[in-house]
């Protein structure tokens, strides 16, 4: 009984496949659906090429006055050697002779290479700045 029930299954599927033509045209589309919901963000695209360069600002106003002057003194006179920037100038440095030896700070504007001056203090180099 039980393989007559399959066989009759099996011969109704036949002619139901056989039955089938061929399709039929396409029915007209449907209406558009809901929007769905936005997925993740992908990676970051490469760089961009950079923008060419805007055009100059203004000029800005002057600057205070400012500079620097070096002051070069001969030392080999018997009365000793000192160097005195102007007035508005700070000195910055000082040194005695080719081999930079140490010169004395008398003041902020003042230097000297000592008491006795010798070849090898002399000149006395300073640079005040204003």
């Amino acid at each position: 009984m039980r393989q007559l029930t399959l066989c009759a299954l099996f011969a109704v599927s036949m002619l139901l496949a056989a039955c089938s033509g061929p399709a039929g045209p396409a029915g007209p589309p449907g209406p558009q659906g809901a929007k769905g919901e936005p997925g993740p963000a992908g990676p970051a695209g490469p760089p961009g090429p950079p923008d060419p360069a805007g055009p100059a600002g203004p000029q800005g106003p002057p600057g205070p006055a400012t500079g620097t002057r070096v002051v070069r003194q001969n030392c080999l006179t018997p009365a000793g050697c000192t160097v005195t920037c102007e007035t508005g100038e700070v000195l910055v440095m000082a040194y005695c002779g080719v081999n930079r030896n140490r010169a004395t700070f008398l003041t902020e504007h003042s230097a000297n290479c000592g008491a006795r001056p010798t070849a090898g203090t002399s000149p006395l180099v300073a640079v005040c700045a204003r």
